[in-house]
């Protein structure tokens, strides 16, 4: 797992990174009936308070400092400082296991071979993502545009691992023996500091000591200007959990 993509990104993470809805949550309850989860790559906690409005015992692993000094202000659980492929979590304690927009991050055999050490016997994962919906989301495609002109690492899809089509294979048919797919609308309304806090806790995104910061946060509002109605726009997200087991 790469622990250095997020550092000094926590804050706008933490602030504007949009959440997951509720229906997921009562899903993967419903279905698992875990009474343990472990959150992987964790990150500020986006999808671990997302977990807490279920009476889970949680555990919560990050290993960038800066992103689980954020995760550590939540109560209720408990946060490892370690990596996806070797969380020190006990063997056969988890029910479930989650990994929210963190996956693609990972050594995915590695990973693989750590949840069949943590789980339970008939225990699952969840891979969780916000997927872009670009249908009808016009703004959506203009910031990837400005996003591909100043950022030299943009990517899309699975982080340029594979494409949304190909990780929604990769995931049914390759990595789990059994697969589940729940999705949902989860559409995000932002107003300006918003919209560009997202850009900016992206991965790829340039930072203030990189050349074209400015023009860069030009552009952004600019695109906001563009589209946005009332001082807000809404970004067009679809939640998708595949849950599965191995």
């Amino acid at each position: 797992m790469n622990e250095e993509k997020f550092t000094g990104k926590a804050d706008f993470y933490d602030k504007y990174r949009p959440s997951y809805p509720d229906s997921l949550i009562d899903w993967l309850y419903e279905k698992t009936n875990a009474d343990t989860v472990a959150d992987i790559g964790a990150g500020t906690g986006k999808f671990t308070a997302c977990l807490l409005k279920k009476p889970w015992k949680i555990t919560a692993v990050e290993p960038n400092p800066d992103m689980s000094e954020k995760l550590g202000r939540l109560k209720g659980i408990t946060v490892i400082n370690a990596s996806a492929e070797n969380t020190s979590i006990e063997q056969g304690s988890i029910a479930l296991v989650t990994a929210a927009q963190a996956f693609h991050w990972f050594d995915e055999e590695l990973f693989k071979k750590e949840c069949k050490r943590i789980l339970k016997p008939g225990g699952k994962l969840a891979v969780i993502y916000n997927e872009r919906n670009y249908t009808g989301c016009e703004i959506s495609k203009l910031r990837d545009e400005i996003c591909q002109k100043y950022c030299g690492a943009f990517h899309s899809g699975h982080v340029g691992k594979r494409s949304s089509e190909e990780g929604d294979r990769f995931l049914k048919n390759e990595y789990f023996s059994e697969t589940e797919l729940f999705t949902a609308e989860n559409n995000i309304e932002m107003d300006e500091s918003a919209f560009i806090g997202d850009t900016l806790s992206r991965s790829y995104a340039i930072s203030e000591a990189d050349a074209g910061y400015s023009d860069f946060l030009r552009e952004l509002k600019s695109a906001f200007e563009k589209f946005g109605q009332n001082g807000k726009v809404t970004i067009k997200y679809s939640a998708n959990c595949y849950l599965g087991n191995f």
